[in-house]
């Protein structure tokens, strides 16, 4: 029995071939730790792999959602921190005014505060991340807080009107009816300086809708498969309310036209309501604290959950690096041997034996 070199030629080449894509797997393997046909390697397993790897991205899209509602949290309590940082200045300013109306460096200074801290507020809760408005409750598409401070002005005009009065002639006692519960009373019609914060069915009528278009109805996030939070707050919240009544009463009405005992009325006003205000922000702040430690347990345990399922995952598709190395090893001796066979064919001739 004779065997043609053509023939052990085509025995080595198929050799080769063979040597090669499994050096190519091999490689595959020892660079990636997985193996190189998951499906041709594992059978019956490959369904658990698959679900393994679904559970991952499941867990690693939650976590990525988790860090934007951190960052919303995050960025909702710096701007409450700026707002009482704003109001905690306008506060120490109206104290003044109180101790003496007749203080016209006071009262310029609580003048030029108040405008400025109410313009900054509105800027602040008008932030967004993405599109998407912080303060606006559900309705993040649309911009939550406008300046109403020259409905506050028509206002308080129509007050004075109703009492015959101007800045410069209203009392301390006709203030402190406006700025009550029961309000100031002439001709029929009572004036409450507070209905203007208030929420009001009628539309004709001043109230919060002036200021804010945000929703009540908070965004609510899930952290976890059994887990939600809310991630939004509103500027229809009291605490917003009640700082903007402050600023837009000591902005709006003339302050610095009037008497000192009318002026330490306003500031008196003025300076009870940003007061609420800052306590309301701190409980908002609270609120906060408490969603971001919840959402910090919540990557902690998904976290964990994400190890236990890359481990095993990792137990199924998983390959010994050292056993990979040394098969790579094995693979390459063996190719370079089939390559030195065929080059010495390639040298056989009959000539060579005549």
């Amino acid at each position: 029995m004779s065997i043609s070199s053509l023939s052990f030629n085509a025995a080595t080449r198929a050799t080769i071939l063979r040597l090669q894509s499994e050096l190519k797997d091999a490689t595959t393997e020892l660079s990636s730790g997985r193996h190189a046909d998951i499906g041709m390697t594992l059978g019956r397993l490959t369904g658990d792999a698959v679900q393994y790897h679904s559970q991952e991205t499941s867990i690693q899209k939650m976590l990525e959602s988790n860090n934007l509602v951190t960052s919303r949290l995050e960025l909702m309590n710096d701007t409450l921190d700026d707002l009482r940082g704003s109001a905690e200045s306008v506060s120490s300013n109206l104290m003044t005014v109180i101790a003496n109306g007749s203080n016209a460096d006071a009262v310029t200074g609580s003048l030029v505060a108040a405008k400025g801290a109410l313009g900054s507020m509105i800027g602040s809760l008008n932030v967004n991340i993405t599109g998407q408005y912080l303060f606006a409750g559900a309705q993040t598409d649309q911009l939550p807080m406008t300046d109403a401070s020259d409905v506050v002005a028509a206002q308080f005009k129509d007050f004075l009107t109703a009492a015959g009065r101007t800045p410069e002639t209203v009392t301390k006692d006709e203030l402190n009816q406006y700025f009550s519960q029961t309000g100031f009373t002439a001709g029929g019609q009572t004036y409450r300086f507070d209905d203007m914060f208030a929420d009001n069915a009628d539309p004709a009528k001043p109230s919060w809708n002036d200021w804010s278009t945000a929703s009540d109805t908070p965004v609510v996030s899930r952290i976890s498969k059994t887990e939600t939070i809310e991630s939004s707050l509103s500027t229809r919240d009291t605490a917003i309310r009640k700082i903007s009544a402050a600023y837009s009463l000591i902005g709006s009405v003339g302050l610095d036209k009037m008497s000192a005992d009318a002026r330490s009325a306003v500031a008196s006003a003025a300076y009870s309501r940003v007061n609420d205000g800052m306590k309301g922000l701190t409980a908002l702040q609270t609120q906060i604290g408490g969603r971001l430690n919840r959402v910090d347990i919540a990557n902690t345990a998904l976290n964990t959950q994400k190890a236990l399922v890359q481990n095993a995952i990792d137990r199924i598709e998983g390959v010994d690096p050292t056993e990979a190395g040394l098969r790579v090893s094995s693979l390459e001796t063996q190719l370079q041997a089939s390559f030195t066979v065929t080059g010495r064919l390639k040298n056989l001739s009959l000539l060579n034996y005549l």
